[in-house]
């Protein structure tokens, strides 16, 4: 493989500090620079003004009344078929690839089928006539909006669909494979015949979505008569050409792979609007074959690959307006949880990396957004120099990529119970990262990313006989008076009852919730292109996937529980320095009046540091949660899967933290809560080597929906390329510890108070939150603090 080499080219003056403008660092670390096309998008892109567009909402409200009565998932196919059909195209300055989310790039999605999140954009737009026409409000607020009240329906999203059948087969191939499979119904048989009316939809559905590429050819030719500019006008004849035939038939050549591969990702959105988490998966793998053939028949050049994949990238980031300075929600990435994850294993074992891996990386480099969130899936024969390529992306400080150890998790998806069957090794080493992180095997599993447990809140209410000490209110279960507490076995078993009340809960709510979408929003054209669906005849939301493992669940807070449980240990049972009384005592005053007994706290071990007393504390938290998740069983059959991290949509760990009260760890109430596998912020003072070795006592293998471990490292580690070499050796002690991931900010806390003083000069600087990139800028205050309190390490 002839992997290109890094350009000699310096773009940073020696001993500048990278994080301050993270374009420094651009020439020195590419092999291509960014096309002034690019750079004209990204600038479009950054200057945009929210709209709000319902134009999909109207179409697909009116179908669904019209269909009324029919099977659910043949009104949605037909609503979702009337959508491709009819929302206005729009084809913009320089676009190289066609189609939209919404009906342009820069226009926000709304979400009327989630009616309470659309009646907060709504109230926020009230002040602000330029998102919305007083039409389009007045249609949302007195017809669509009334319509979808009592028929809420949020799907769920976070899947990978089967990317490499679309491209071999298009979606005419797909729709003769369900007409294939109705053809041999057995009607006389209940069963089969149950099957008909979801076949049917597929039908339906493929048979719209291959028109898309039809409607777009049409448009594009229409912009190039009115095009006066000769070289724009051969652009659109030749997308027009792709257009006609993507993606209704297989793809021939890389133009052709990457414009299918976009009509089929947005049109998941067409059919799912109030959604999340659609991935890209392993472009580099499924998109390599056709770069390969194209670059040898001379038909089109590295550079031009690159400018594609840079524009394909930069499309990847979504306006999710919706979500945008909204409460709790605010500061949330613009792209509803688009990933991309390249290197890996193929499916016999080797490594995966190929020459599309690096060319990806760097147009993660050109584009410079939050989006996608972008992985870089390593193990133990990850060649050095894709290593050192990510590396070189980490040092731009743009909080990408995370660095996911196919070691640890290829064997935690394997060990998943799915229901029906176990999963395959081919599978497994197959997997990409939906939403935030979420391991998946690609085009074939069901699982359902549903429930975030704030764990910090069960030691809270062990502590307190199941009140909150927020509120007083009995919001848990009562497991004992802890001032009798005469052992420490006694807080333990009172955590352990709390949390598996909580987990119970929780699996109950994902349960009636996945009850809920099955019933009222099966998919049709999505369920077409995950593997087994079309055979079984059931859509995915109903178990008609290959894999159907979950509920997969979070659990927030543990590096917190372990703080709390080593302070207890320490302090009240093993030393006999204070009673559980006075400990309730201090809790209960939020520590005023105890300064002195607090100090104590502060000062026992914590977790993150590579002391064994606070990690043993970790290591029986993590494997008591993984054992009462997986007790737990979904509508499919499938069992429950633990992690440890926030989903995307919620900034879980730092507006948790107003639940919880006063802890032994010395903190005090209302502080954020730590994020996934993270230790609390400010307490790992070892180093981030003592870090990964807390978190390698813990079993990885047992969290299957992995766990977060956030880093942030300080900007001058890499003003030279010795730098780059530590933080590669760093990454292969993660994989050699058998830690599942890591994703690291590389940013001083000076530029992000820097930042906080004067936004309107720093509206590009990206940072990591939990799994998710956002613009420091558009963050709340409290989340901004939360970010500068993390420990700033060297390697």
């Amino acid at each position: 493989m002839n992997i290109p080499q890094q350009s000699d080219t310096i773009g940073a003056a020696a001993g500048e500090s990278s994080q301050q403008n993270p374009i420094d660092h651009l020439a020195r670390f590419t092999t291509i620079s960014p096309t002034a096309r690019l750079q004209r998008l990204r600038q479009v892109f950054m200057d945009a003004e929210p709209v709000i567009e319902i134009d999909r909402d109207h179409i697909y409200t009116r179908v669904m009344r019209e269909t009324d009565g029919e099977s659910m998932v043949i009104r949605r196919a037909k609503s979702f078929a009337a959508v491709v059909r009819e929302l206005p195209l729009v084809i913009s300055a320089d676009e190289l690839l066609v189609g939209h989310v919404n009906v342009t790039w820069l226009g926000h999605r709304d979400t009327a089928e989630s009616p309470a999140q659309m009646e907060r954009v709504l109230r926020y737009a009230e002040d602000r006539r330029s998102v919305i026409s007083e039409e389009d409000e007045r249609e949302l607020r007195e017809d669509i909006l009334p319509y979808w009240r009592n028929r809420s329906s949020q799907h769920f999203g976070h899947l990978n669909i089967n990317s490499e059948k679309v491209l071999a087969k298009g979606f005419l191939g797909v729709k003769q494979d369900a007409e294939a499979r109705l053809a041999r119904i057995d009607r006389s048989d209940p069963e089969e015949l149950r099957k008909v009316p979801f076949l049917q939809a597929v039908v339906i559905a493929m048979e719209a979505a291959s028109e898309i590429g039809e409607r777009f050819a049409e448009r594009a030719r229409e912009c190039a008569q009115e095009e006066t500019d000769q070289t724009r006008k051969a652009e659109l004849l030749a997308m027009a050409e792709i257009c006609e035939r993507v993606p209704a038939q297989s793809a021939r050549n890389f133009r052709e792979a990457l414009q299918s591969l976009w009509f089929s990702y947005i049109l998941l959105f067409w059919e799912t609007m109030a959604t999340e988490g659609f991935s890209v998966a392993r472009a580099d793998q499924y998109l390599n074959p056709f770069y390969e053939r194209d670059i040898a028949a001379g038909s089109i050049t590295r550079e031009q690959v690159q400018e594609l994949l840079d524009c394909w990238l930069l499309r990847l980031n979504i306006p999710d307006w919706s979500l945008d300075d909204i409460g709790d929600h605010a500061g949330i990435s613009s792209s509803p949880g688009a990933h991309l994850s390249v290197g890996g294993y193929r499916a016999d074992g080797r490594d995966g990396t190929n020459e599309l891996s690096f060319m990806m990386i760097e147009a993660a480099m050109h584009v410079g957004l939050p989006n996608p969130h972008f992985s870089l899936q390593v193990h133990s024969r990850t060649p050095e120099d894709l290593l050192i390529k990510a590396c070189q992306l980490c040092a731009l400080g743009l909080g990408q990529p995370q660095f996911e150890n196919a070691d640890v998790l290829v064997p935690g998806i394997m060990m998943r119970d799915t229901g029906r069957n176990r999963v395959s090794m081919e599978d497994a080493r197959g997997f990409a990262s939906v939403g935030c992180q979420e391991p998946m095997t690609v085009g074939n599993e069901g699982l359902n990313p549903s429930g975030i447990l704030n764990a910090a809140l069960a030691m809270d209410l062990a502590l307190n006989n199941g009140r909150s000490r927020m509120n007083g209110e009995l919001v848990g279960i009562e497991t004992g008076d802890p001032r009798r507490f005469a052992s420490f076995d006694e807080v333990r078993q009172a955590y352990q009852k709390q949390m598996a009340h909580m987990t119970r809960n929780a699996g109950i709510t994902s349960n009636l919730r996945e009850l809920n979408v099955a019933a009222n929003h099966p998919t049709a054209y999505c369920s077409a292109l995950m593997d087994d669906c079309i055979e079984s005849g059931i859509s995915r939301e109903e178990g008609g996937a290959r894999y159907n493992a979950g509920p997969g669940l979070y659990a927030v807070g543990l590096p917190d529980n372990a703080d709390s449980l080593a302070a207890i240990k320490h302090v009240v049972f093993d030393e006999n320095r204070i009673t559980m009384a006075q400990l309730c005592d201090a809790l209960d005053s939020n520590f005023d009046g105890h300064q002195d007994l607090r100090q104590m706290l502060v000062e026992t071990p914590k977790y993150g540091n590579d002391i064994e007393s606070v990690d043993e504390q970790m290591v029986w938290l993590t494997r008591e949660w993984a054992a009462e998740c997986r007790k737990l069983k979904n509508t499919r059959g499938g069992q429950g899967v633990p992690g440890m991290q926030g989903m995307q949509a919620f900034v879980v760990h730092a507006f948790y933290g107003r639940d919880v009260g006063a802890r032994p760890s010395g903190r005090f109430a209302g502080e954020q809560i730590s994020d996934g596998a993270t230790p609390c912020a400010g307490n790992d003072i070892n180093g981030p080597t003592a870090v990964l070795r807390s978190l390698a006592k813990v079993n990885n293998f047992e969290q299957r929906m992995t766990d977060i471990l956030n880093l942030t490292l300080d900007p001058k580690v890499f003003e030279d390329d010795a730098g780059l070499q530590r933080l590669a050796g760093f990454i292969r002690t993660l994989v050699d510890e058998k830690i599942q991931e890591v994703q690291i900010n590389v940013v001083s806390p000076e530029t992000l108070r820097a930042a906080q003083r004067e936004p309107e000069k720093h509206q590009g600087l990206v940072v990591k939150v939990a799994g998710y990139n956002a613009f420091f800028v558009k963050l709340t205050r409290g989340l901004q603090d939360a970010i500068i309190q993390r420990t700033e390490h060297s390697i």
